[in-house]
């Protein structure tokens, strides 16, 4: 039995350097988009929040038109539609918190396991490595969110992290029909 857990420990050790720790990484970040976007898209009415979205932007323009124009008889139109808009913002912010805070805590988890798992003795170790290198550009990054290394610039976990999450989250909620923009 040891010998079996040995050899898992030995495999797993693969994702903890470049390239590997970059596949990992895009995975876990890609399987905790999938599953939080699938559960906004079962847990909300997107029709209905779209709808808002759109009645919200309106009433935005014309708050905008009543006082680029000082016209009276719209201003007075938006003061008497602000309760609902008010109302309507919060319940697009509850509708899209919901799926967030049910799995808020295991996300969180998932975490601070691949952080500690790519932070040895205190020590950030670099994921990835990007083909550029932006230190030339941006000194200020050099050991907040990476360093420099032969092939460009090695990043962190925690900025890796969230490059993928960004980047694949919204390409995601595209693909899926939820975003919001």
């Amino acid at each position: 039995m040891q010998d079996l857990f040995a050899a898992f420990v030995a495999w797993f050790e693969l994702f903890r350097n470049p390239p590997y720790s970059g596949i990992l990484i895009t995975a876990v970040s890609l399987s905790v988009t999938l599953i939080s976007n699938l559960a906004t898209k079962r847990l909300t009415d997107t029709r209905r929040l779209k709808r808002y979205q759109i009645e919200i932007k309106q009433y935005q323009d014309m708050q905008k038109q009543a006082k680029k124009n000082q016209d009276e008889k719209l201003a007075k139109k938006v003061r008497r539609r602000k309760a609902y808009i008010d109302r309507i913002q919060r319940e697009t912010l509850g509708a899209r918190c919901k799926p967030s805070l049910a799995f808020l805590i295991p996300f969180m988890m998932i975490f601070y396991l691949l952080s500690g798992f790519y932070t040895g003795g205190g020590v950030q170790h670099i994921v990835a490595v990007i083909p550029f290198n932006v230190q030339y550009v941006m000194p200020w990054m050099i050991y907040l969110m990476g360093e420099p290394t032969g092939a460009g610039f090695g990043l962190y976990f925690f900025w890796f992290y969230m490059l993928v999450g960004f980047g694949v989250g919204q390409i995601l909620q595209r693909a899926m029909g939820i975003s919001m923009t």
